[in-house]
């Protein structure tokens, strides 16, 4: 019986939650897979740690120089520059300041807590590392902090590029900051209604006849 390889756990440095869909699986797009996501957003220097990591998950799959073609750019790294990301959102009017300075990194998984590919959401923990239930989902939101439990995979593009991945395994709320988005107040559309209110005939309708 061939024994199952052992993946490592790579517990990622606290990050500002971007964008995530930990409870519900997201789709881009009708040919895109359905799956659970996470955009942090990070200070560049509390990534060297990962980046060694990646780096030495490149030499264990292509060989020795593939550090150098990790570090040089030659094999795709999941790490993203902010910047870049904020300029093009910036050509399209939405909001980039939580991208500008930053390093960015963008995990998923198919995977549910139960490791199946279903609903039900990822392991998602609040400060205290009690589990956050999915009616409890508003608690984690964008704009908060947190940490992700990722594991890098390798992979070959389309293109014949190398490249490497993280998936997302589990996560946890740390501390709570602004919220990124804030909902809008629709309340002053509206108007009371009812019979008790200013205009209404305060008793029954007549019937004719």
């Amino acid at each position: 019986m061939t024994e199952r390889k052992e993946v490592e756990r790579v517990l990622l440095p606290e990050g500002r939650v971007i964008n995530h869909s930990l409870f519900v699986k997201d789709q881009f797009d009708a040919n895109s897979t359905p799956g659970y996501k996470i955009e942090l957003a990070f200070n560049p220097e509390d990534l060297n740690e990962i980046e060694d990591k990646l780096a030495a998950a490149a030499v264990a799959k292509w060989g020795a120089g593939a550090d150098k073609d990790y570090d040089e750019g030659r094999i795709r790294s999941p790490i993203l520059e902010g910047d870049k990301l904020a300029a093009r959102r910036r050509e399209k009017g939405k909001p980039c300041d939580a991208y500008e300075g930053k390093l960015v990194i963008r995990a998923h998984t198919i995977y549910n807590k139960h490791g199946q590919d279903g609903p039900g959401g990822i392991q998602v923990f609040g400060p205290d590392v009690k589990e956050i239930a999915p009616v409890e989902a508003h608690t984690v939101y964008n704009g908060c902090w947190g940490q992700a439990v990722v594991t890098i995979s390798t992979y070959v593009e389309r293109s014949g590029d190398n490249a490497l991945m993280c998936y997302l395994a589990a996560f946890q709320k740390t501390r709570d900051d602004e919220p990124l988005a804030s909902a809008v107040d629709y309340s002053e559309v509206f108007k009371p209604v009812g019979r008790d209110q200013e205009g209404g005939t305060g008793g029954r309708r007549q019937r004719k006849g």
